[in-house]
């Protein structure tokens, strides 16, 4: 019997969800476009009769109230969300089926990636894992185009980012942090953003020595969003800043993806690192952003209905194995 799975949210990343999923499974798309709107729960209790999971992609302000359907209703539960308080909500609740916030590209295969190499260490000194999705050609000042949702953007631009620091979780300042990457020869900056450490920063307090997440963007970025979140004090005006990119910011769909995991620690008594770098550019008519985003989470969502989970409730990113989430049809995109 063929698995019907909703999927809340039909724009570039719902979309992109529903075309990987479409042969595998019975789909139910709903959006607000469609009347189905998530910030109301009893539209959403209606949605979800009969199905056996939900992937929400809409904005992060709807999945709270189709995480409590889900859970109420036992059925699966994947969400794309870089907000650290919502994944905290998720984790509250009871349920005989899987919760699982935070999967795609970053939060997601990053933190997979990254718990995997952890487990080569006998201890761990850093583990750093930074993601950019950045446009292949620029012109304009900050050297970037939008090629995912503005307003996930700014929400990691303006939340506080969690760290480890010297064995203890922390919080830091987003837009801080900065430093400079070479990665084939090529030079980017990365600095902190919120919500790419998903719960590792709860997994592994204690256990590695520093932990952190952030952002890669070209040289020179950083500098100019300072200037408007900061120094026009856009941080307090996000609806504002959400209207001006969306109106003067072009979108591209030539994009990139950097995904890099570096891990420093003693294997066999020896000061050792490992790293894991790829990058992924679109294929098949998506572009690189749309389709690592939907592979993450088409991939835990393969992994649930096939019964690869044991897991009931709450389950974290790192918990999931790295050699079957990039061995299935969805997580081989990373390897």
């Amino acid at each position: 019997m063929t698995s019907k799975i909703a999927i809340i949210g039909n724009g570039n990343v719902g979309s992109t969800i529903k075309k990987l999923l479409q042969n595998k499974y019975e789909l139910s798309v709903g959006d607000i476009d469609d009347g189905i709107d998530g910030h109301d729960i009893n539209q959403v209790e209606k949605f979800l009769i009969n199905h056996d999971a939900v992937i929400s992609a809409g904005p992060f302000s709807v999945n709270k109230n189709i995480a409590l359907v889900a859970a109420k209703k036992n059925i699966g539960y994947f969400d794309l969300t870089e907000d650290v308080s919502t994944t905290e909500f998720v984790k509250s609740l009871k349920t005989d089926a899987v919760l699982m916030p935070q999967c795609g590209l970053a939060p997601g295969a990053i933190n997979i990636c990254a718990s995997h190499l952890i487990d080569e260490f006998e201890e761990v000194d850093e583990v750093l894992m930074r993601v950019g999705a950045l446009p292949k050609y620029t012109t304009n000042e900050m050297s970037y185009y939008l090629s995912w949702s503005t307003n996930g953007l700014i929400n990691e631009y303006c939340n506080d980012a969690d760290v480890i620091y010297e064995g203890k979780k922390r919080k830091v300042l987003p837009l801080e942090g900065m430093e400079k990457l070479m990665i084939s020869g090529k030079s980017y900056e990365a600095f902190n953003t919120s919500g790419g450490c998903a719960t590792m920063c709860d997994s592994y307090e204690g256990k590695v020595k520093f932990l952190s997440y952030k952002t890669i963007r070209y040289p020179g970025h950083l500098a100019h969003m300072k200037f408007l979140l900061n120094d026009l004090n856009l941080k307090k005006n996000k609806q504002i800043l959400e209207k001006l990119f969306d109106k003067e910011v072009p979108r591209t769909t030539n994009d990139v993806v950097i995904f890099f995991v570096k891990v420093i620690g003693k294997i066999n008594g020896v000061l050792q690192e490992k790293t894991y770098c790829k990058k992924i550019e679109g294929q098949n008519g998506l572009n690189a952003i749309q389709l690592t985003t939907a592979s993450g989470v088409c991939a835990v969502l393969e992994l649930y209905l096939e019964k690869d989970l044991d897991i009931k409730g709450f389950c974290s990113q790192e918990s999931i194995s790295w050699d079957r989430f990039t061995s299935n049809s969805f997580g081989k995109i990373f390897l």
